[in-house]
């Protein structure tokens, strides 16, 4: 399967974006400091079903740097933007981490342009855990490059690979520490729960049972009562790594029972 490497021209800047398949429009967000290349392991397979479109966030991998600090829902706004100028009248969303605070923000204010979301490993925080741990935020999104010993922890055992962690730095590098930090404001002065409140959108909420966001499970299904979840076992932050079969899985279980 052959997979485009693109660029798009859109009212809010120029977009870099990897595209490949056909059928019903699949777009990816991926985390911070991170770029499309985090579903590398799953685009092509994916792509036997759908018309996926893995896109870098504004600011990061090879798109343009916001003009401005950019909200959750400035994000949003960027990917209605993306699917404007390539014409697309509705897709589904997938958001892992920061990309979960965007497709919430999709499905709340969006919803007219959502077929389905799906939100992946995405951490609900108090303002009070927020401050609590922000130096430990600051201290990792203003350290790049990471090392093997670092990187390697974050994922199954064996995935975190000279290349694997080369392709990791080179994007953490693209974003840079200030970019990197304005996502994480975004996520942090986010108001998700007033999101939730209004959200029609059909939802999904894929968890990786050794990751971080699993913590927040229970406010996550107080939230969103009608949204199914899935666990990715033994997967950590990062499912569409650890196990893409298991990943993939999940993403045709939505589309088959959501909508």
């Amino acid at each position: 399967m052959l997979v485009h490497d693109r660029f798009a021209e859109t009212r809010l800047g120029r977009l870099h974006y990897l595209e490949a398949g056909s059928g019903p429009v699949l777009i990816l967000a991926h985390s911070n400091g991170a770029s499309a290349y985090e579903y590398e392991f799953v685009i092509e397979e994916l792509a036997k079903r759908y018309r996926v479109i893995a896109w870098d966030m504004p600011g990061q991998g090879d798109s343009d740097n916001p003009p401005r600090f950019f909200s959750a829902h400035d994000f949003a706004d960027a990917v209605v933007a993306l699917m404007d100028t390539l014409g697309i009248p509705k897709a589904s969303v997938v958001g892992s981490s920061v990309g979960g605070s965007i497709v919430i923000a999709l499905g709340a204010r969006n919803a007219a342009r959502m077929e389905r979301v799906f939100i992946v490993e995405y951490p609900i925080r108090s303002e009070t855990v927020w401050v609590e741990g922000w130096s430990r935020t600051e201290k990792m999104w203003t350290t790049t490059p990471q090392t093997m010993e670092v990187v390697s922890p974050r994922l199954r055992p064996g995935k975190a690979t000279t290349a694997f962690v080369e392709r990791w730095n080179i994007d953490r590098a693209k974003a840079g520490p200030k970019n990197c930090l304005n996502a994480m404001w975004a996520m942090r002065l986010h108001d998700v729960m007033a999101d939730f409140a209004t959200m029609s959108t059909p939802a999904m909420v894929i968890y990786g049972s050794k990751g971080p966001a699993i913590q927040t499970r229970d406010v996550m299904e107080k939230a969103l009562p009608k949204a199914p979840i899935i666990v990715c076992e033994d997967c950590g932050h990062f499912p569409m790594i650890d196990d893409p079969h298991a990943f993939i899985a999940a993403i045709d279980k939505g589309f088959a029972t959501l909508g």
